[in-house]
């Protein structure tokens, strides 16, 4: 088989005949049916973090393939130390590519004239292009294509326990604030947005969690792809009210009729209601007038996931690298940071028990 070429290019740079390539190849497999590793997450990228690169992948002058990433800072660029699209937010990462792909981590690096990669949300099925990564981690969805009725139909069967539960949290919350009303996508989309992180960095500060928001680029990436009209990176922001309380927001992004469920935020206030629960429900219910058949909920195995799931996958992390002393340095520097973060985690741990 003829051995695949690589040029490097800009998301902005790419020609109206690459970008048409791009969605079609992304397509053909539902394996790749994500808006992070679409063309509107890449060019978002790219007018936030600047530095955000396409390999443009081809064999015998016909393309077969794109992979997006990005450089932390200069010094990494000038290292060749890439990492993926937005750094922390992305919740995908990997190649998009047609199924007769076929190289290594370490080939990857030499088409991209990368030394090395550090990366996680490689979802499992890159291991088909020959992507390797470790340490698993669960990802759930939630699949609803016959709609709302029937899902909560086939839940009821499934866990009678778990669905009479939200039923009743979902009564006690409309006999005592008022009936529910459910925004898909709000028109003033930044306005809302503002009030969403907002809400979004309390809860951080409130819970001692990392805020992820903390860094101006963060939100000014938000503030960029909320504003996205590619097809295939949609963004929407949903808000659950009862009568005139705030229930719930979401920020998510959407490719075809899959919603990632991205950025959720709810009322402390309400939390004995189960706000995150009944917001997913609200989306569930409405899931035909909006157009959603699944909810990807990520990474992670939390029990508020595991209440809803229907299928799992898995996302692996890793390195990718190629011989020398930036792979070796680059190595070190993740070790003692994974390191000093298990012990930060291990010192919360010890001061909240």
């Amino acid at each position: 088989m003829t051995a695949l070429t690589a040029t490097l290019h800009k998301p902005s740079d790419l020609s109206s005949a690459d970008i048409e390539s791009w969605r079609r190849i992304q397509k053909s497999s539902p394996a790749l049916a994500t808006p992070f590793l679409s063309y509107g997450y890449a060019l978002a990228s790219e007018r936030v973090f600047g530095s955000v690169h396409v390999a443009k992948l081809q064999r015998s002058g016909e393309t077969v393939g794109f992979f997006a990433f990005q450089f932390r800072s200069a010094l990494h660029r000038f290292l060749g130390v890439g990492q993926r699209l937005s750094g922390e937010m992305a919740d995908y990462f990997g190649l998009v590519a047609g199924p007769d792909v076929s190289l290594s981590g370490r080939k990857l690096l030499e088409l991209t004239r990368l030394r090395t990669l550090f990366f996680t949300h490689l979802d499992e099925t890159q291991q088909a292009y020959g992507l390797p990564g470790l340490q698993p981690e669960l990802g759930v969805r939630i699949d609803f294509p016959d709609g709302g009725k029937a899902f909560w139909e086939g839940r009821r069967k499934q866990d009678k326990k778990f669905t009479a539960d939200t039923e009743r949290r979902e009564r006690r919350l409309i006999e005592t604030h008022g009936p529910l009303r459910f925004v898909f996508r709000h028109t003033d989309c930044k306005a809302e947005l503002q009030k969403l992180i907002a809400a979004k960095r309390a809860q951080y500060a409130r819970t001692g969690v990392w805020d992820s928001m903390a860094k101006p680029s963060t939100r000014k990436f938000l503030e960029v792809i909320s504003a996205s009209d590619d097809p295939d990176c949609r963004s929407t922001l949903s808000t659950l009210y009862a009568g005139d309380e705030w229930i719930g927001s979401h920020f998510g992004l959407m490719y075809g009729d899959t919603l990632h469920y991205w950025f959720p935020v709810y009322n402390p206030q309400m939390r004995n209601f189960g706000p995150g629960r009944l917001l997913i429900k609200a989306i569930i219910d409405a899931s035909a007038e909006i157009g959603v058949a699944r909810i990807d909920r990520g990474s992670g195995d939390s029990q508020a996931k595991l209440d809803f799931e229907t299928s799992r996958h898995q996302f692996l992390r890793g390195t990718w690298s190629r011989p020398g002393l930036v792979s070796l340095g680059h190595r070190a520097t993740l070790s003692a940071k994974w390191r000093l973060e298990r012990f930060r985690e291990k010192a919360q741990t010890e001061t909240s028990a």
